[in-house]
């Protein structure tokens, strides 16, 4: 059975006019594919009921908000107001998001093309059709606010009137004295007093928040995922696993500290699932991973899972004796902060023009790296294939430096931390066959230099 819930969202009737629809929603079961897969929503809260994922409402009311959700001719006339999050209060035991869902549902219509004609010729059939001395009071008070202006309207329309007060009004039956024709100018008040609350959007933008079977989606995808292990025995040890996924494939890294009993619990849990050798770093498929979900062997959350800007997936962490594994640090490189001279002499180095000022020297310097990486990528590949490295965030006092382009040694660590960033899977694994394509090898080059990326820790070789 999936641990896992949604809302399923939905447009209906509106009971006072069909022509508009509501919002309507309800909560579902989810799978794990369908996450991960089809990046569903997740639905998760707090033991005190707010909302475990807090861009989700800021997310959901950015699209509903946006300029293609709304119509086009009725925003022109204030009739697509921006919807705000709800707050509520705490005794009533709803998230945000719920209680924008019942905000959204009473105040706003969904419609798709419609005219501003059209709104009114409806507003003025629903007044016609309730039309009585209540409606006609209303709308005459509302045209005329100043009693003196009312009842020079009142007058006009029978002379025989005798008003001293609004409560003279009531002896005379203004649905009989007036008609709707009398309000033919005020288009707005019309519509304000027939339609409660006239916000409008397009109905055909619901899918912009929800999946082909109305299911609450923001994200194509889902790339990340942590897996708590449920109690099997009396001897259950808590462990948690990282798991980042692509594609089909998942791969889990294990949070086990300085614990024994975490780390042989890894260990059997890689040999029950694993589809590789991994003994705790593993992969598998994510028919596996629906598989432990279904079987209650793991409860997934998702602490990554962020709607409003890029966030990477936590990071495994795990300690180990320094005396048995050899740790490598990469060392710093020179940069902005350098001396200009320093600068010219790596130029002059590898033949490289060395006029201009600071800025331009350092474009020249990332310009060299750049060529130099390409020239080096072979070596760099040959040796990260042949051993296997995960970093940690600390760096040891017995690391050594990483023992290959000896012969760039002006470049070496700016290199070195070019390629790191770059084929760093999940922030822990130094693999070549990943390869983060976000910055070109110049504009990494430049980054580096100029101190607006930097890589953090050293390097553990696990062999």
């Amino acid at each position: 059975m999936s641990t896992l819930t949604t809302f399923r969202l939905w447009l209906e009737p509106d009971a006072q006019f069909p022509i508009f629809k509501r919002l309507a929603w309800e909560r579902v079961e989810v799978s794990i594919r369908d996450v991960l897969i089809g990046g569903v929503h997740p639905w998760t809260t707090n033991q005190d009921g707010t909302d475990v994922h807090p861009s989700l409402i800021d997310a959901f009311l950015q699209r509903l908000n946006d300029e293609g959700a709304k119509v086009a001719e009725l925003e022109s006339f204030g009739y697509c107001h921006d919807v705000s999050a709800q707050q509520g209060y705490y005794y009533e035991k709803k998230t945000r998001f719920e209680r924008t869902l019942e905000h959204i549902q009473r105040n706003v219509y969904f419609a798709d093309d419609i005219s501003y004609l059209q709104l009114l010729d409806i507003a003025k059939q629903r007044l016609s059709e309730s039309w009585c001395h209540h409606v006609a009071r209303t709308l005459s008070e509302r045209a005329y606010p100043g009693f003196q202006e009312l009842r020079r309207f009142l007058k006009a329309k029978d002379k025989t009137i005798k008003l001293s007060g609004y409560n003279d009004i009531e002896q005379y039956d203004l649905g009989q004295m007036l008609t709707l024709d009398d309000f033919e100018s005020r288009d707005t008040l019309l519509i304000a007093e027939a339609i409660p609350s006239p916000n409008f959007r397009r109905a055909s933008c619901l899918p912009c928040v929800t999946d082909r079977q109305g299911r609450l989606r923001l994200a194509p995808d889902i790339a990340n995922v942590t897996l708590t292990m449920v109690p099997q025995a009396p001897d259950y040890v808590h462990l948690v696993w990282h798991v980042e996924r692509d594609g089909e494939t998942c791969r889990f890294r294990p949070e086990i500290g300085k614990s024994d009993a975490k780390r042989r619990e890894a260990r059997e849990f890689a040999q029950c699932w694993r589809t590789d050798e991994g003994r705790l770093c593993f992969s598998t498929g994510l028919d596996r991973l629906s598989e432990m979900v279904e079987r209650g062997v793991v409860v997934p959350s998702f602490p990554a899972l962020n709607y409003t800007y890029d966030r990477r997936g936590p990071t495994a962490t795990a300690e180990v004796d320094d005396s048995r594994i050899q740790a490598f640090h990469i060392g710093g490189f020179y940069d902005r902060r350098s001396r200009s001279g320093a600068l010219k002499e790596i130029l002059r180095e590898y033949g490289v023009s060395r006029t201009g000022n600071k800025e331009v020297l350092l474009r020249k310097l990332a310009k060299l790296a750049a060529k130099q990486y390409a020239e080096h990528r072979s070596e760099m590949d040959s040796f990260f294939s042949s051993h296997l490295f995960v970093r940690i965030n600390a760096i040891p006092p017995k690391s050594e430096r990483l023992p290959l382009l000896e012969d760039a040694r002006l470049l070496r660590n700016l290199l070195l931390s070019m390629y790191a960033l770059k084929h760093l899977r999940g922030g822990a694994i130094l693999e070549p066959s990943h390869e983060n394509n976000t910055y070109s090898e110049e504009q990494l080059a430049w980054a580096l230099v100029q101190g607006k990326v930097s890589f953090q820790g050293a390097f553990l070789r696990m062999e």
